[in-house]
C-alpha cells in the first residue's frame, strides 16, 4: 500500500505544506516551502515503532498548530489503522 496526501496549510505551518507518504508500515512526513516546494524538514517512523503516536505528534506539533496536527494525525489513523489514544 502506498498513499500520499499533501496538506497546504499556509501560514499555520512551518513553510506552509505538510506532505505525508505512507508506504507499507513506513510513515514519512515532509515539510515543504509553500512557494518553492523546497524540502525543509522530514520525519520518518514505522507503525511498528514503540511510541509511534508520540513521535508523530511531537513532530507535527513542532511544525504546525495543534488543530492541523490533529487533522494530519486523523488522516494517518484512517490510512494505517493505527489506534491513537487521543484521536
Amino acid at each position: 500500500m502506498k498513499t500520499t496526501k499533501t496538506f497546504k496549510i499556509g501560514e499555520y505551518a512551518l513553510a506552509g505544506i505538510i506532505q505525508v507518504k505512507i508506504t507499507g508500515k513506513v510513515i514519512q512526513i515532509f515539510v515543504k516551502d509553500y512557494y518553492t516546494n523546497e524540502l525543509l524538514k522530514t520525519g520518518t517512523t514505522s507503525t511498528e515503532d514503540d511510541g509511534v503516536e508520540r513521535k508523530l505528534s511531537d513532530f507535527l506539533n513542532d511544525v504546525t498548530t495543534s488543530f492541523y496536527a490533529d487533522k494530519v494525525m486523523k488522516w494517518i489513523k484512517e490510512k494505517t489503522g493505527l489506534k491513537f489514544m487521543w484521536s
